[in-house]
């Protein structure tokens, strides 16, 4: 597998890392699947077990679930339905037939990128005086980054 990786850099003040991706979501008009490609904006999560959807972007897309689960959040539990999408980060990195659940979303973003898919990657969100990077390779490197070892 290739590697691949990318890089934002955020003011140091900035509290989320958002970035620019695009969904290819398969839609089935008059009997003839098609896959559309989507531009939005997605939420790097790493509180979040999985990756969701905002509901705002289900009814766009006009997503069909794939399975139901319980889901437990800030609100509660709750059934929330789960769609299979794919995403391209920028820089080209793709991952296929990723299932999402539903979410209420927000205005910010319309993805969240859970540890179901940094699981794969190595990252990492560092600062100085001036600003914030965060970076990602993907496949990881299998040897852990660990920085009380270089004190």
């Amino acid at each position: 597998m290739d590697i691949k990786t990318l890089s934002k850099k955020f003011p140091v003040q900035t509290r989320a890392i958002i970035l620019d991706v695009e969904l290819l979501v398969s839609t089935i008009i008059e009997k003839e699947e098609n896959t559309i490609s989507i531009k939005t904006k997605a939420l790097v999560d790493t509180g979040a077990n999985g990756s969701c959807i905002s509901n705002r972007l289900v009814s766009a897309c006009r997503l069909h679930p794939v399975s139901a689960m319980k889901m437990i959040s800030a609100q509660g539990m709750s059934i929330a339905q789960v769609y299979e999408v794919s995403m391209i980060l920028p820089n080209g990195i793709q991952f296929s037939a990723i299932p999402v659940v539903e979410v209420a979303g927000s205005k910010a973003f319309d993805i969240i990128i859970g540890m179901d898919i940094l699981s794969n990657c190595d990252f990492a969100f560092s600062s100085d005086d001036n600003e914030s990077c965060f970076s990602l390779r993907i496949p990881s490197a299998k040897k852990l980054i660990d920085f009380t070892e270089n004190k």
